[in-house]
Parts: structure tokens; sequence; C-alpha cells
């Protein structure tokens, strides 16, 4: 892929003009005087963006959000001439369409798949790999081997190790024993939870229920009659209850009636004790007096012997009551008892289906204890199986070691052959080692080393580094390679000028942003066409979209 030029329908945008080999974009201070400004917001990130944009990146970025609030406010149109395989494409984006060659995509997938078959003899989508060699990004910048921030583990190692030539079998072979070792985990805890449901006493019991069920509908013989049998068994019940009230009830009465007999007795009132009294008292009591007297104690003799004589008849009475309700109690009692003989081995259809229910129930729970014993049983073998399989790969692993050993000395080789090219003193190398620890789908350690990568500066050429080796084992995949001026805010002027020699005489189109303080202090340690190499200068006078972008 060839870039040729950036232009818009907007007149205010400046274009840019693209050509073979290095392409810069410098940003510019032109008001030194005021110490506000900078060469911040002019564009030239936003240059990296809007190429990133046109080539299919996504909201997942928030520069393109922004991008594309823009040109919707403004109806600004973007479009993009390149060169790839030997064909010349315009495309042109909108907010919301994008054209190929004039033709409206009718959705965003088809811009996808269009994209896509730009790459030829790989299984991965251009943004997969464009990404790779276009960082726009600033959370790309932190790593060189994270060109994606939020890519995950598996897809950044994989992608990487198809760059660098590794074998990707065993890569893609991890990934599904990882998916079966975190299984695995889930097993051993599926495993602990169904030992702990399987209550062996309980099953036990269970069977025997199951037998005495079985046993009884064996025996069940179902009474055609059972309802209205049973119906009247509970009428009888209910009569020998009322019976057995009124018998209390009636023995109740009977004590209240011999306390009747108990408490109405005369008591014997002794007249010469009365007479003494009297005497005692000076009083003096005629016959008539003494008369009364007697008439008054005979009075209530009488009254208290008619009482208990009346309460003796009530006791006879309510004891005679009391054998009649015994004698027919005794009868409905007899009456009960055959009806419940009668129906002892029988019952009545829903009390079979009763039982039947009952069964199912203890069926379908013994049966989810064997279900629980097998699945236990096949969890077990599954456990076992996985470990051997991965014990199996990990052994296949130093097999692997040892075939691509030539392939990583290669690799180790070309990164340090190209950071020789940047520092003398302290050429780097690329760690590559296989992984065999399944905490991660990754299966490929790749690290690229310089000495004193700690300091300022070393990261970011690493970095570029990094991407040049991808760029020379992968020359036509995409062709060009896209840089952010954050990869040359903290690298030496030195290192800058030697990487722009690079890529002068090894890529086929390197694209690059910078501030113009960096770029003065390069001229000073390189000889370059700057009025070729410079596509664009920007500045607070002319920016990018030609006007102030971040407002």
């Amino acid at each position: 892929m060839k870039l040729i030029q950036l232009s818009s329908n907007d007149k205010r945008f400046k274009p840019l003009v693209f050509h073979s080999g290095l392409n810069i974009i410098v940003g510019q201070k032109i008001l030194k005087d005021d110490k506000k400004k900078t060469s911040n917001g002019i564009g030239k990130s936003l240059s990296l963006i809007c190429i990133d944009f046109m080539l299919g990146k996504g909201n997942q970025s928030k520069e393109v959000k922004k991008l594309k609030e823009i040109m919707k406010q403004e109806n600004i149109t973007l479009s993009l001439i390149f060169e790839h395989r030997g064909d010349t494409y315009h495309i042109q984006r909108t907010h919301e369409s994008s054209y190929i060659n004039e033709v409206r995509c009718e959705n965003e997938k088809d811009y996808k798949d269009f994209l896509n078959s730009l790459l030829v003899d790989t299984d991965y989508s251009f943004r997969e790999i464009f990404t790779r060699f276009f960082r726009t990004d600033k959370t790309s910048y932190t790593d060189a081997i994270k060109q994606v921030f939020s890519e995950e583990s598996y897809k950044n190692n994989l992608i990487n190790a198809y760059l660098l030539g590794l074998d990707l079998d065993y890569l893609k072979t991890k990934k599904k024993l990882k998916v079966k070792s975190d299984r695995l985990k889930v097993l051993i805890k599926e495993l602990k939870e169904i030992q702990k449901n399987i209550d062996k006493e309980k099953e036990i019991e269970y069977e025997e229920k199951l037998k005495r069920i079985e046993k009884d509908l064996d025996s069940f013989e179902i009474a055609e009659d059972f309802n209205q049998l049973k119906e009247e068994a509970d009428i009888l019940t209910s009569e020998i209850q009322k019976i057995r009230n009124q018998t209390a009830f009636f023995n109740r009465e009977i004590r209240n009636k011999q306390n009747i007999i108990n408490i109405n007795k005369q008591t014997e009132i002794d007249i010469s004790k009365i007479e003494y009294m009297y005497k005692e008292a000076e009083f003096f009591l005629s016959k008539d007096v003494l008369a009364h007297i007697n008439s008054v104690k005979d009075f209530h003799e009488t009254l208290f012997k008619n009482r208990r004589n009346k309460a003796i008849k009530d006791i006879e009475s309510l004891n005679k009551k009391i054998e009649e309700t015994k004698s027919k109690e005794k009868n409905l009692d007899i009456r009960r008892s055959e009806i419940f003989k009668y129906l002892e081995n029988k019952g009545a259809l829903e009390e079979y289906h009763s039982l039947n229910k009952e069964k199912d129930s203890v069926v379908s729970y013994l049966n989810e204890i064997q279900r629980n014993q097998k699945a236990l049983t096949a969890f077990k073998k599954e456990q076992a199986d996985i470990k051997i399989e991965i014990d199996q790969f990990k052994r296949d692993l130093i097999e692997l070691e040892d075939n691509i050993k030539e392939r990583i000395e290669f690799l180790k080789k070309s990164f340090r052959e190209i950071s020789e090219e940047h520092y003398d003193d302290k050429p780097g190398y690329l760690d590559i080692e296989v992984n065999n620890n399944f905490i991660t789908e990754r299966l490929y350690n790749i690290v690229p080393v310089i000495t004193g990568d700690s300091s300022d500066g070393i990261n970011e050429m690493k970095i570029f580094i990094y991407d040049m080796l991808i760029y020379k084992l992968n020359p036509t995949l995409i062709g060009l390679i896209g840089h952010d001026n954050r990869l040359f805010d903290m690298v030496d002027e030195r290192q800058i000028a030697k990487a722009f020699n690079y890529v002068s005489n090894n890529l086929s189109q390197y694209v690059c942003s910078i501030s113009d303080t960096k770029i003065d202090e390069v001229k000073k340690h390189i000889n370059l066409d700057w009025d070729e190499v410079v596509i664009r200068n920007l500045n607070e006078k002319d920016k990018l979209f030609g006007f102030d972008f971040e407002e």
C-alpha cells in the first residue's frame, strides 16, 4: 500500500500529498511571543488519525469520535487516494457514509469487507494487521508489543507471532487447552458441590421409602364405594364426638347436683343455747318467740330436704341418659370400626394417584442422585483427560522450542542488526521464550530489549526498532509504517536522525509527525532534502482543518 493524497471537500483543509520514502508532517510554533501557544492542537497527530479513520478505524477511539462530530457539524468529506498491488483506490468518507471509487457502500460491513480484500494469504482482518504498522493511539506507545491497548492477550500474541513468522498451531492449541484448563477449575469446584450434595444416608432412606410405596401400590385395592364409606365414617365420627360431648355434659350436671345434695343440709339449732345467750344479755324471751324459732327451723329442714330429693331424682335421670348415649355411641363405634376394617387395605382412586405421585417424587430424587454420581464420574474422567492432554502439550512444547530455535535466533539477530544502526554502544535484542504456563493464553513471551531501556527515549526507540523488524519481515503486507510525534518526544535528536536515515533507505513509505523544535535539531545530524521529505508544515495560523479543532 502506498498513500498518495489525503484531502477534503472543505477548502480550509490542508491537503497532504505523499510520496515514496520519508513523509514528515511538522508542527510549527510561529507565535514565539505567545507562551500559551504551542505546536499542539494544530493537526500533527490528527493527520495520522484522519488516515487511520479513512482506513477503517472505528468509534472505539475517542479521537475518531471527535473527528466524526466535527465532520458532521461542518459537513466535511475526507478523501484518501492510495495504491495497492498495482491498483489505485479513491476513498471518500463522511461522518456516516463510505465511498469506494465513487460507489457508496451500503453499510459499514461492506466497507470493512473491501479493506479485508486488500490483504491476501492471511486469515486476519485488515484492521488487525494495519494497527501493527500504523500507531495512532496514545496507548500504543507504551509497549512495543501492545499496539492495541484493549486487545485481548491471545489475539495480541497471535498477530505478533504471525508477523514474526512463529508457529501458530501450538498457540491455537494452547488457547483451546487454556479454555479446557479454565473449565478444569470450574469442574473441580463443581465436583466439590456434587460431592457435598450426594447424601448417602438420605439415598438409603429414599430407597427404603420407594420399596414401601411400591409394596403399598402392589397390594392397593380401589373400593368403588370408598368415598361414600369414607364420608359415612366421617359422619359417624362426628356423631360419636357429639355423644361424647353430651355424656361429658351429663356428668358435669351430675356433679353439680351432687354438690346441691352436699350443701343442702339443715344445721341443728340448740334452743337452750339461744335462751342462755339472751339471759346472759339480760333479755327476756317469751314462749312465742321460742315457738317462732322452732317454726323457722322446721321450714329450713323441709326446704333442704326437698332440694336434696329433687337433686337425687335428677341424678337418676341423668345416669339413665348417660347409659342411653353410651349405648348409642357403642353402636355407632361398631359401625365405624366395620367401615375402617373394610377400607383398611382399600382406597380411593385419588389416594392411588397420590401414592403414585409420591413414588414419582422419590424416583425423581433418586434419579437426580444417580445423575450426580454419573456426572461426578464423568467430571473425574474429564479432569484426568485434561491433565493428561495439558501434560502432553507441555511435553510437545519442548519439541517446539527446539524446532523454532533457529527462527528465534534469526529474529534476535534481525532485531539486533536494526538496533545496531541506531545504537553503536548498546545494541538490543529480541527475547522470545515459549510460555508453558496456563495462567495465560499467550504462548510466546516477546520482549524487545535495549540496554538502558528504562531511560527516556529508549523505550520509544525500542518501539521504532520493533516496528521496523515487523516491516522487514512483511514488506508487502501493508507496505508502509506510520508514527505519531509521541514516538519522538523523548528521543534524542541524533537517534531520530538515524531513524529517518533508516526509513529512507529501507521502507517503501514512512509517514510521521514531529514538532519543529525536534526537527530543527535533527537537521543538524542528517542531510536530507527537507523540502521534499516535509510534506506539510502546520502551525497556529495554518492548521490541518483550517480552524481550531479542539474548540
